[in-house]
């Protein structure tokens, strides 16, 4: 061992051994456990910290591939298992002092892009170094050599942030070295004795780089290549490790003295101060600044001032956070505040340096803005003490802001509009001098409209608004608005006075205000109007717009005041009717000069169209309101009346004219629009409840000038957007405001409309609705006419006006039948473009006049005739794409009508165009013809809806049952032939064939439910499709595999359909029951050889498995049913004889063996599952029908199956809960007849499944599979002596259920597996045992079992879950078992403290965004407990004497927390039944008791109950007997 140890370590110290040779002996050294080197592991570090520094430091030359070699033997050595389990014993190992050196070198090279060897293994190494705590060291016992690491890790972070347009990706393992390197630096720094040599290191070495690697991680764009570790989780960490190094570094709270010194001002500046000036101890303020300001000229200077203008605000954060937590530092806060801003390139005044660059200024306002909120968030501004104690010093800081803001007004930024809104919130005083600019820049001038800014515009606008009302200062600020309305400026280029966030604000405003303000200010805009009157008389076309503006304005004012009534004050009334009198004389001028006008400026004209217009129709709303609320009020204009002047001035508003002959302002027209409205309200309202001839005439007039269907400016297809404000009205937008006045006001208009009025409405409608998807215009927050219509669509208005939604109808029929037949529509069905009146005409000529048959009705049994001829004859219209497309969208549209609604005309013409638009087929290029199924199965599903509404019955009238059953068959039969199907997969066929399967059956049962003629629909039906078989199906014999399944498939379904249908039909008529009973056993013939070809065949790789398995089922159904009836008609079965054979039991039976084989071993389909189910149920009767043999063997081979099934762990819980129904009607069927032996034996099959070892071992499947099936056969009705048997063993059940729960709530992940369906099959057992478990100890025995129910740390579903499992428990023993709830209150209360608590916890309120799904099951479980303890308050004998330790315990967790209000609501309304029960004396001793802060809650909680329910309670029991 000896020459070992001296060969290999001579080896490496020789200069003749060569360095490759050197590299393996060490390798072999490290690895061989032969190789005995006393401490060798120092040895072999010290060999290779040497090798790296002879070769860096050039004195040898070394191989590049051994240097390289030489770090990565290295980097295996650090991080090799074998180090660290020679460190974990104990053992001292000292890394060499220059590899620390070499490590940061090779990173300074990596960061200029000039590092020869692997940078990853320079920086494994260094990872490993630093993870170590004994070789980290080497780093953190040397200070200066760790701050020069982190400095060179942090300029290569920034080096790799910086090529942001580079096409290489982040290198994950330098930021995950930076964060280890930071937080080790963090370590270090923290135990450092003297603060004084950090500030100093920070500030020389690291502020830079810190600052500078923030704002790059900060800014960047992060792209898809780049890791998603470093995006989401190392950049968070990163930078809040920077932030606590520059905090605890540079704002420790022994530097405040420093602080002080430096920035405070003082009345005499010792020389002593001056001196220190150049110590950066004592001038850390300008230290800081030294580093991040640099001078101009900089080739980096945009970078560098960018970083300057996002490290200073944090700076200034990280300074109130440390200083500002005493009241007498804010002072000192606010100072560095002004001297960091002053550094963002400002003189001390706060003006612009000659060197400020200009393109800077979005990074300014940006920083300024945080700057300010830091300020309002760290409330260091007390305007009371800046006043009284510092002469006003913050408050003339922020004056210089706000002048600095003003003279360098940004209006195309939005955060310019965001410090404004900080300022106002700091003090209204600080921008109250310049209010007029401030109303100019940011409100009425303001002219950009991009989304940010607007948005930002008007909050700010809106919180000017608000500030100003709290101050009673309103009128002053809308005088502000006028006179800024009413300077000299470009009106043609403002933009809208009034979006609709500031007319909202506005509203709420005016609501706010006095109603005395709220009349002054509109004295002042009338007195502006009338001024401004002067001016517009001279044609003055900038006046007339600033007419409209103050029109605008005093629109919006009245439209929000109080409305008069007969509790108003008598001066508010008599200010108001003078105010209205002012009003009204100046409508009248108006309109007087209008009809004298004479002008060839257009524009100016069309202004002061719009503003008489806009005055008017304000004057008259408001007028009618008061005279309508307030008998106190008297009208200017006398009484209500046809002569009066309100009806002269809006009989002048309805004839004007324009210079073309009509209002061409789009404003105009709409205002004419809403008068017109105004007077058919006032005609009624003096008119009703009789109206003669001429005032409907009138009417009538005046609804058609309304909608006035032939205005050419109207554009309905436009997808323009519109706010619902009136000077928003352009010849954009005017399309969509006329459509939204014209739809919100069809209940007043409809009644007077015309025929053709409506159709224009109702095309106009449908036309804007074809033109887009109907979700597509949801999406945004303003009208437009998709969405006006869409809403009218689905509104119950439309149901409710009788004509219009007449008119829609006919309109679709018309689409369909137009889209359906587009040129064949006369030679196919001619009787469509006929009209009754043609009918009737044609019933005379012909002699076939039949008073009892009304000419609608004979055109449409036409129209239904021709439909089903051309269906017989398998005729198809070829259509294109775009007109299937149409047909989808008409269909989806269709569907949302309601058609109870329509009229029975309506309904079976909408029906018959339907129908017909089956015959439609898309041909593509090569002229094959293929069908879009989605389009058929939607029409299916649409005549469907159409059968079931109430005028369903008068279909029939039109056309037979059985002749629309065969047209049904023969469309799809004929799609079948053509081939259509060809390229159909099974995906898209089952939906399709769910559709016409639903059609079938509503179909068949209309036809039984009308009685009429139902013996021969049927037959008619039956033989239709026998005979199709019997000719082979399809007139085509060259169909593909898929094609003849599909046919197959469809004969099937239909016969299936039918029988159901019969069989649910049978034993209402005797004489029906006849003709039913043959039908069935001619289906059954027929599906029997049907059904086996399927198996058979290949046919049977394209079904799905549960299609088949519901057609042999409903086969059997019918079997039993025929049989049933059969042996009702006849003499009962001799005792001891045995029934009939099923005709196909063999093919049941062998059905049955292949599912019991199928339903377990492998995942399945869960339609599979559960037909084969619902088979075994009703195969089991059919066994039991027959009296088969071995009738024993299949009970238990059943439960057997399903027992396995249930243990599967290929069936999720949602899976297992959605067989549960299907089960549950298994198990009661097997029950009924259930013999005590084989009820023996299903108890040997569950005895092990609820053993809680097997929890444990991981085998949970098999205690849930036994969980479920307890669950069930709870519910089951059994046999007297099963049932004795079953609730004998139910206390051990129940015993075992406990140790269950406790297993399993130790794995959180069997939580909603196993431990919620434990504790759900418990609360069953509890509930079907109320009259058989009798010992109270079983029952408190399971409800201590709730107590190891886990309510913390799951999602939101698992937490539900169990909420919901705990409840169901605790409300089935208060329901069941109130005497042993009372015995057992303490564990009862305690249980259901569990739930209070985890509810109050849960529902507090969170900082981000919650999902509305988890809000919504939140809100359910507060629900459960307001439940709960108003069932506790009702039992008053039992919980009357622990009432206020219920509330104590509530109010004691609440304190913690604040909960969310709509969960505190209810659980607020719980407690007061609680303290109901509370005495005046428990009242008292919880005062005493509670803690101060729980006192407090209490007290707010007792006194809201005390004002709220109390009160309400005694006031209900005076009228209690």
């Amino acid at each position: 061992m000896a020459t070992i140890y001296t060969g290999i370590y001579q080896k490496l110290k020789s200069s003749q051994t060569p360095w490759p040779e050197k590299l393996k002996l060490a390798r072999f050294a490290w690895v061989s456990r032969q190789c005995l080197l006393p401490n060798k592991e120092q040895v072999l570090l010290d060999w290779t910290a040497h090798a790296l520094s002879v070769y860096y430091n050039k004195k040898v030359e070394v191989p590049f591939e051994v240097v390289e070699g030489l770090w990565t033997y290295l980097d295996e050595v650090l991080h090799s298992q074998k180090i660290k389990h020679v460190l974990s014993k104990g053992k001292t190992i000292t890394l060499s002092p220059a590899v620390p050196q070499i490590i940061i070198e090779r990173i300074l090279e990596g960061s200029s892009g000039k590092l020869s060897v692997s940078l990853s293994t320079v920086l494994s190494c260094c990872h490993g170094i630093l993870s170590s705590p004994v070789l980290s060291l080497s780093y953190t016992t040397r200070y200066d050599v760790l701050v020069q690491l982190l400095v060179k890790v942090c300029g290569l972070a920034c080096f790799q942030l910086s090529q942001q347009h580079s096409s290489e990706s982040l290198q994950f393992n330098v930021f995950e070295v930076l964060l280890l390197v930071l937080s080790t630096y963090l370590t270090v720094q923290r135990q450092q004795g003297n603060s004084n040599r950090v500030f100093t290191q920070v500030t020389e070495h690291l502020l830079q780089p810190l600052c500078l690697l923030r704002h790059l991680l900060s800014t960047r764009t992060w792209a898809e290549k780049d890791d998603p570790r470093i995006r989401q989780h190392l950049n968070k960490d990163i930078r809040s490790k920077v932030d606590m190094i520059l905090q605890s570094a540079l704002f420790f709270s022994d530097r405040l003295p420093y602080y002080k010194e430096e920035v405070l001002p003082s009345e005499k500046e010792s020389g002593s101060k001056k001196g220190l000036a150049g110590n950066i101890l004592f001038c850390p303020v300008k230290t800081i600044l030294s580093k991040l300001v640099h001078g101009h000229g900089n080739e980096k200077e945009a970078l560098l001032y960018a970083v300057r203008c996002n490290s200073l605000p944090l700076l200034f954060k990280f300074a109130l956070d440390s200083f500002s937590k005493e009241e007498g530092n804010k002072l000192v806060c606010f100072h560095i505040m002004t001297k960091f801003v002053v550094a963002l390139d400002f003189t001390d005044d706060l003006r612009i340096k000659e060197t400020f660059n200009t393109a800077n200024w979005h990074l300014v306002l940006l920083s300024l803005e945080n700057f300010l909120n830091y300020c309002l968030a760290g409330d260091i501004y007390n305007v009371a003490s800046d006043r009284i104690h510092h002469g006003e010093v913050q408050l003339k800081f922020y004056r210089k802001v706000a002048q600095l803001f003003f003279s360098n007004a940004q209006t195309d930024k939005p955060a310019w509009f965001r410090c404004l809104k900080t300022l106002l919130a700091l003090n209204h005083q600080i921008l109250d001098p310049d209010l007029d600019e401030l109303v100019s820049s940011a409100w009425v001038d303001a002219d950009n409209m991009e989304l940010r800014v607007k948005k930002a515009r008007e909050t700010l606008v809106s919180v000017v608004l608000q500030t100003y009302t709290k101050l009673r200062q309103l009128p002053r600020l809308i005088e502000e608005v006028l006179v800024v309305i009413t300077r000299p400026a470009a009106d043609e280029l403002r933009r809208e006075l009034l979006p609709e966030a500031v007319q909202k604000t506005l509203s709420q405003c005016l609501s706010d205000n006095p109603v005395s303000q709220n009349l002054e200010i509109c004295r002042c805009i009338l007195e502006k109007i009338q001024s401004e009157l002067t001016y517009v008389r001279e044609m003055r076309k900038d006046s007339a717009l600033k007419l409209l503006s103050l029109s605008v304005l005093l629109h919006a004012v009245i439209f929000s005041l109080k409305a008069l009534d007969d509790s108003t004050p008598m001066p508010l009334i008599r200010q108001t009717q003078s105010l209205m009198e002012q009003m009204f004389t100046l409508v009248r001028s108006l309109l007087e000069g209008l009809e004298r006008l004479v002008s060839t400026d257009t524009v100016w004209e069309d202004k002061i169209q719009e503003v008489s217009l806009l005055l008017t129709h304000t004057w008259h709303e408001a007028d009618s309101l008061f005279q309508n609320h307030c008998s106190k009020y008297t009208s200017p204009s006398g009484p209500s009346s046809d002569v009066s002047p309100v009806s002269d001035t809006v009989e002048k508003v309805l004839a004007l004219k324009g210079p073309t002959g009509q209002v061409s302002s789009p404003l105009s027209k709409l205002l004419q629009k809403l008068l017109a409205l105004h007077r058919i309200k006032k005609k009624l309202l003096v008119s009703l409840p009789v109206l003669n001839a001429d005032i409907k005439s009138v009417l009538c007039e005046t609804a058609q000038f309304v909608v006035n269907r032939q205005d050419s400016s109207i554009n309905l297809s436009t997808d323009q957007t519109w706010d619902l404000q009136l000077c928003s009205v352009n010849h954009d937008t005017y399309s969509v405001a006329y459509w939204y006045i014209v739809t919100t006001n069809l209940p007043l208009i409809a009644p007077y409309l015309s025929q053709e009025d409506e159709s224009y409405i109702a095309d106009s409608m449908l036309n804007s609705l074809l033109q887009s998807d109907l979700g597509s215009s949801l999406e945004k927050t303003d009208l437009s006419v998709i969405l006006i219509s869409k809403q009218l669509l689905e509104s119950v208005v439309l149901c409710e006006l009788p004509g219009l939604h007449s008119a829609v109808v006919k309109s679709l029929t018309t689409r369909f039948f137009r889209q359906a037949c587009t040129s064949d529509i006369q030679s196919l069905c001619p009787s469509f473009s006929k009209s009754c009146i043609e009918f009737s005409v044609e019933s005379v000529a012909k002699e076939e006049h039949n008073p009892e048959i009304s000419p609608s009705m004979k055109r449409l049994k036409a129209v239904a005739q021709e439909i089903m001829d051309c269906i017989k004859t398998g005729v198809s219209v070829p259509v294109s794409e775009t007109q299937v497309d149409s047909l989808l969208q008409l269909v989806k549209i269709t569907g949302v009508l309601d058609p109870h609604a329509m009229s029975p005309e309506d309904s079976i013409e909408l029906f018959l165009s339907t129908f017909a638009a089956n015959l439609c087929v898309q041909t593509d290029g090569n002229g094959a013809l293929s069908a879009p199924i989605i389009l058929l199965k939607e029409l299916f599903s649409f005549m469907t809806l159409l059968l079931m509404g109430q005028n369903s019955h008068v279909v029939l009238k039109v056309v037979h049952g059985s002749t629309l059953l065969e047209a049904a068959m023969n469309s799809v039969f004929s799609c079948l032939s053509k081939g259509l199907f060809r390229n159909v997969d099974s995906a898209a066929w089952f939906p399709f064939l769910q559709s016409v399967q639903g059609f079938i059956q509503c179909l068949i049962q209309l036809v039984l439910t009308r009685k009429n003629s139902v013996r021969i629909n049927l037959e008619k039906f039956t033989s239709f499709l026998i005979e199709r078989v019997a000719a082979g199906g399809t007139n085509s014999v060259d169909l593909g595999e898929y094609e003849e399944a599909f046919y197959v498939q469809l004969y099937l379904a239909t016969l299936s359909t039918l029988c159901k249908e019969t069989i649910a039909a049978l034993g209402k008529n005797k004489q029906l029951d006849q003709t039913l009973i043959q039908l069935l056993g001619k289906n059954i013939h027929k599906m029997g050889p049907a059904i086996q070809a399927v198996l058979t065949g290949k046919a049977s790789s394209v079904l799905r498995q549960s299609f088949c398995v519901d057609v042999v089922m409903v086969m059997i159904k019918s079997e039993l049913a025929k049989a049933n009836h059969q042996t009702q008609g006849t003499e009962v079965v001799a005792e001891g004889g045995k029934s009939d054979k099923l005709t196909q039991m063999e093919l049941y039976k062998s059905f049955g063996q292949q599912i019991l084989k199928e339903l377990c071993p492998a995942p399945r389909p869960i339609d599979f599952i559960i037909s084969s189910i619902h088979y075994l149920s009703a195969f089991y009767v059919a066994s039991e029908t027959t009296k088969e043999s071995d009738l024993k063997d299949l009970h238990f081979r059943i439960l057997q199956s399903v027992h396995k099934l249930l243990s599967g762990a290929w069936l999720s819980i949602s899976e297992v809960k959605e067989l549960e129904e299907p089960i549950k009607d298994l198990l009661a069927q097997l029950m009924v007849s259930c013999s005590q032996e084989q009820f023996h034996m299903l108890f040997l099959l569950l005895r092990d499944g609820l053993v809680a070892s097997k929890i444990e071992s991981g085998d949970h499947r098999e205690t849930l599979a036994t969980l479920t099936l307890i669950k069930l056969l709870a519910c089951c009705p059994l046999p007297h002596s099963c049932s004795r048997k079953l609730w004998l063993t139910v206390p051990q059940i129940l015993s075992s259920l406990v140790l269950v729960i406790r297993e399993s709530s130790a794995v959180p992940s069997l939580t909603s597996v196993l431990t919620v369906p434990a504790v759900e099959t418990m609360a069953t057992l509890l509930r079907q045992g109320e009259s058989q478990l009798n010992n109270p100890h079983h029952i408190i025995l399971g409800l201590g079992g709730l107590h190891f129910v886990p309510l913390d740390s799951q999602s939101m579903d698992d937490y539900y879950a169990a909420f919901q499992a705990i409840h169901e428990v605790l409300f089935t023993i208060y329901l069941c078992y109130p005497l042993v709830m009372l015995k057992a209150a303490t564990i009862f209360l305690n249980c259901f403290y569990r739930l209070v608590t985890s509810i109050i916890h849960e529902g507090r309120q969170k900082g981000g965004m919650e999902k509305e799904k988890d809000s919504e099951m939140l809100l359910k479980c507060a629900m459960l407990v307001e439940r709960m303890y108003s069932h506790i308050g009702s039992t008053a004998e039992g919980f009357k004497g622990i009432a206020s330790f219920i509330v104590a315990q509530y109010v004691g967790e609440l304190q913690k927390v604040t909960l969310k209000p709509e969960i505190k609501a209810h659980l607020t309304e719980g407690i007061y039944r609680v303290l109901d029960l509370c005495s005046e004396k428990a009242i008292q001793f919880l005062n005493a008791t509670l803690h101060v802060g729980v006192r407090e809650v209490f007290g707010e909680l007792y006194k809201n109950y005390t004002h709220y329910h109390k009160s309400k309670r005694h006031g209900e029991k005076r009228y209690t007997a």
